[in-house]
Formats: structure tokens, sequence, C-alpha cells
């Protein structure tokens, strides 16, 4: 089963995202289809040593149950399944940085962001 990758990375104190169909940037819209895994995954230097959590916010009936831990670096959720609910969500990616870092105030891309990144099924 083919899945939906997004990349996540930390450039100047904010989150930024990266998708497996190439967009990339702070807010971008990801579309996935029906029945496939949605991954967030850290970017290579990424300057994030973990993702710590993936909030959803919206409609909820284009995932199978809630975000789910796999590794330090990567979380997952699969899409509706075929002839279910179409739409789209907002998410949040929880994160602790590189301790060499410097101190950047960033923890958290939060939903109060004017436009934050969207899953779009299909």
């Amino acid at each position: 089963m083919e899945g939906t990758v997004i990349y996540v990375k930390l450039n100047k104190g904010q989150l930024e995202y990266r998708d497996s169909d190439g967009q990339e940037g702070s807010s971008i819209s990801t579309h996935a289809k029906h029945n496939q895994k949605i991954t967030w995954k850290l970017d290579k230097c990424s300057g994030i040593s973990e993702i710590t959590g993936v909030k959803i916010k919206g409609d909820l009936g284009i995932i199978n149950g809630k975000p789910r831990k796999i590794d330090f670096n990567q979380w997952e959720v699969y899409s509706s399944g075929e002839g279910e609910d179409e739409g789209e969500l907002s998410y949040t990616v929880d994160i602790i940085k590189c301790k060499n870092l410097k101190d950047e105030e960033v923890e958290s891309q939060g939903l109060r962001d004017t436009n934050p990144p969207l899953i779009r099924v299909p």
C-alpha cells in the first residue's frame, strides 16, 4: 500500500513541511487517497530530536483514529476507506528541538496560526 509522507524540519525557529508530492513550506495542503497511510517523519538535518505528538483538528471522519507514535521520529494514521468521508483537517506537530541548536522559541506549530498545514482526502 502506497502512502503519503510529510517530512518535518525546523528552519529559523519555525516548523516547515515537505510532503511526498513535492509541496514544501510552513503551510502546505497535502492530498491523501482513501485507505492510505499518512506518515509524519523528521526530515534529514531537521534540527529536531523527536516528534512528541500530532494533533488533529477538523473533519475527523477522513482518518481512522488518532495519529500514533511509531518511533521517536515517526507518527502515522490511516485515511478513511473508499466510499467513506471526504474532507480536510489541519494538524499540529509537537516537537523537541535538538539540544545543540540556538535557543529559539519553538515547541509546536500551533493551530493558532492563520494557515496551519492541511490534509485533504481524497
